[in-house]
C-alpha cells in the first residue's frame, strides 16, 4: 500500500481495538506505521491517537473500574516509562525499529500463551510480582505503545469480568499515556507536525470504534484474532529485518 494510508490504518485500527474488537489490535499499530515512517515520528504521531481513544472508552465504562487491581502495577509502570525514554533518547532508529518488531513479536506470544493458559485458574499477584508486571507494561508502552497484552495478561489470569477488564484497562492507559505526553514533548517525539498529522487521523478513531462495535456482532473473534496475530508476526519480523 501507499505510505501515506499506514497513519489513517493505525487510526482505525486503535479505534477497533478500543471497542474491545481483538485484544491484541492495537499491537499493530505502532509496527505498522513504524515499515513506512522513521520509528521515532510513528510513536510521536500514535501517543495523542491513544490518549483520544482512551478518554472515549473511559467515559463509556466511567467508574465500572477495579482500581485494586491496577494500583500497584501503575507504580511499576512509571518506573518502566522512566527506563523506556532512556532506552529511546539512547538508541539509533535502527535499533529502535528492531525493538518495536521484536515487542510485536514477543507480544503476539504472550496473547497466545494467554489464550491458552488464563482459563485454568485464578491468579493472585503479589506485590512484587504487579510491579513487574507494571514495569514491563510501563517499558513497552514507552518504546512500542504496545503494553495492551501485558495488562491483559495479568488482569484476565485474575477472572476479571468483562466490564471491570475494558473499565480498569481504560483508566490504567489514560493516566499512563497522559503522563507520556510531557516526556515526549521534551525529546521532541511529539512536535507542532506530527499534532498537526493527528488532525488528519483524528476522524477514523470513532469510525474504528464504531466498525468494531459492529464487528462485534458479526463476526467471529476466534477468526479476526487469528489474522491480528499474523499480520503483527508478519510486520514484526519485517521491521526485526530492515
Amino acid at each position: 500500500m501507499p505510505a501515506w494510508i499506514y497513519p489513517y490504518l493505525g487510526a482505525f485500527l486503535i479505534g477497533l481495538s478500543k471497542a474491545g474488537f481483538a485484544t491484541g489490535l492495537g499491537m499493530l499499530t505502532t509496527p505498522l506505521l513504524a515499515t513506512a515512517v522513521p520509528a521515532r515520528q510513528a510513536i510521536g504521531i500514535i501517543l495523542p491517537l491513544l490518549c483520544f481513544a482512551d478518554l472515549m472508552t473511559l467515559s463509556a465504562f466511567w467508574k465500572k473500574w477495579r482500581l485494586e487491581l491496577i494500583r500497584i502495577p501503575f507504580f511499576g509502570a512509571l518506573a518502566g516509562v522512566a527506563v523506556g525514554m532512556g532506552f529511546v533518547n539512547v538508541i539509533s532508529e535502527h535499533f529502535l525499529r528492531a525493538s518495536i518488531g521484536a515487542s510485536a513479536l514477543i507480544l503476539t506470544a504472550l496473547l497466545l500463551i494467554r489464550n491458552a493458559w488464563y482459563p485454568a485458574k485464578v491468579y493472585r499477584p503479589s506485590v512484587w510480582e504487579a510491579l513487574l508486571v507494571g514495569l514491563a507494561a510501563g517499558f513497552s508502552s514507552t518504546i512500542a505503545h504496545g503494553a495492551g497484552p501485558i495488562m491483559a495478561i495479568y488482569l484476565m489470569a485474575q477472572k476479571t469480568g468483562k466490564s471491570e477488564f475494558v473499565a480498569s484497562n481504560a483508566i490504567f492507559f489514560t493516566v499512563l499515556n497522559l503522563i507520556k505526553v510531557p516526556p515526549y514533548l521534551f525529546s521532541g517525539l511529539i512536535t507542532a507536525a506530527t499534532l498537526f498529522q493527528d488532525l488528519r487521523y483524528l476522524p477514523l478513531i470513532p469510525l474504528g470504534v464504531g466498525v468494531g462495535w459492529l464487528a462485534n456482532r458479526a463476526l467471529p473473534q476466534k477468526a479476526f484474532d487469528g489474522l491480528v496475530y499474523g499480520l503483527l508476526i508478519v510486520t514484526g519480523i519485517q521491521l526485526l529485518l530492515s
